[in-house]
């Protein structure tokens, strides 16, 4: 952790100098040594170390949902990968598509409940689990509300997408993100999950290490 944050202080001299800190300058940030794994390995090293805590992989949407690596195919659950950006809107080739950064483990339920749909604060529910709910908004607008827990988690994945792929957040969804990034501030586990992706693709997601950093974009 220490060189981690050592080398990220580094990169932040040397891009903001005197001035604020750009998106391009995030943007930069996030590229640098990125390396693009294939799916497939990508797959493996989640499952064993990138979401392996002391063992036991979890669902970030229902974090009840817990199992033993080796029990996947022994639960009445099953736990896949969830694309926090989704596949279907820009991050179906590589190296979006296996980018570790926007990436989580969640059941295979919890998944296809969420689907491609928007992230948002949902005033009604078809489904809720652990805190997670799929439903519509106060515009009658399809969407998808994670768990308290993981708020924060999908604002700094999404911010960071968008910014390392150049990609825009609508409106809407990059208000209530801007608010999750601040309801569900970074955590230790958090920060230990940028540094094992950092080892195993190259590079970091600069929003984990400077939450802050939301405030200089005003439009994503």
């Amino acid at each position: 952790m220490k060189n981690l944050i050592t080398n990220f202080l580094i990169i932040l001299c040397l891009s903001t100098q005197a001035n604020a800190i750009t998106r391009f300058d995030i943007a930069q940030i996030a590229k640098k040594n990125h390396v693009a794994l294939e799916y497939k390995e990508v797959k493996k090293v989640m499952f064993s170390m990138v979401d392996n805590v002391d063992g036991v992989i979890c669902s970030v949407y229902t974090p009840s949902q817990c199992k033993k690596r080796y029990q996947q195919k022994e639960k009445n659950f099953k736990i896949n990968i969830e694309h926090t950006w989704p596949q279907s809107k820009g991050a179906k080739e590589l190296p979006a598509n296996s980018d570790m950064h926007h990436l989580f483990l969640t059941s295979k339920e919890s998944n296809s409940k969420r689907a491609n749909l928007p992230f948002c604060n949902a005033a009604y529910n078809y489904w809720q689990m652990d805190g997670s709910i799929q439903g519509f908004d106060d515009y009658a607008q399809d969407c998808f509300e994670p768990q308290n827990g993981h708020k924060g988690n999908v604002a700094r994945a999404m911010f960071y997408f968008a910014v390392r792929y150049d990609f825009s957040i609508d409106k809407d969804q990059e208000e209530t993100l801007r608010a999750w990034n601040k309801l569900d501030p970074v955590d230790e586990r958090e920060l230990e999950r940028n540094e094992i992706i950092k080892s195993l693709q190259g590079n970091i997601n600069p929003f984990i290490l400077n939450p802050d950093w939301v405030n200089e974009i005003s439009n994503f």
